[in-house]
């Protein structure tokens, strides 16, 4: 796998509050950019593995596309990741969360592409690292704001 992107913050709330804030990806368009809306497209719980979306973000070059995320590993308070299937990048989405105390924790979000294409390495991952480096950044970003209260409804 190659790592495209990967950013850490700080956050002044409980590693279960981030945790089942951010594994409900119905809410991930509220705080990752580029992320138009998302829903669940079963019916099983948030953070479940097996657990299906349907998820619209704008990518370069082609717009808007419709992408179908899965869950594929959650670990409660610790681990959350999910894979994309949209060839070719074939993204897989990892966030880890640490507790640094009992009304603080640290988010680290990373995106990695599954593409083990050779002609992959020096075509489209150079692009999805830009993009995705900066848009983890902003997300992260508010992410915080959201959890500490400073974004609309948490």
């Amino acid at each position: 796998m190659h790592l495209l992107a990967e950013s850490k913050v700080d956050i002044s709330c409980s590693v279960s509050r981030a945790f089942a804030f951010a594994t409900n990806m119905e809410r991930f368009a509220e705080w990752f950019p580029a992320v138009l809306s998302i829903e669940s497209i079963d019916q099983l719980n948030h953070g479940q593995v097996g657990k299906q979306y349907l998820e619209t973000v704008s990518v370069p070059v082609r717009r808007i596309r419709k992408i179908t995320l899965t869950v594929v590993e959650s670990r409660q308070d610790q681990l959350f990741v999910t894979e994309g299937a949209f060839p070719p990048l074939l993204p897989r989405m990892e966030i880890l969360f640490n507790s640094t105390g009992p009304d603080a924790c640290q988010v680290t979000w990373r995106m990695l592409s599954r593409n083990r294409s050779p002609i992959a390495k020096f075509t489209i991952l150079p692009l999805a690292k830009s993009v995705m480096t900066k848009r983890a950044r902003a997300g992260l970003s508010k992410l915080k704001e959201k959890l500490e209260g400073r974004g609309s409804r948490s």
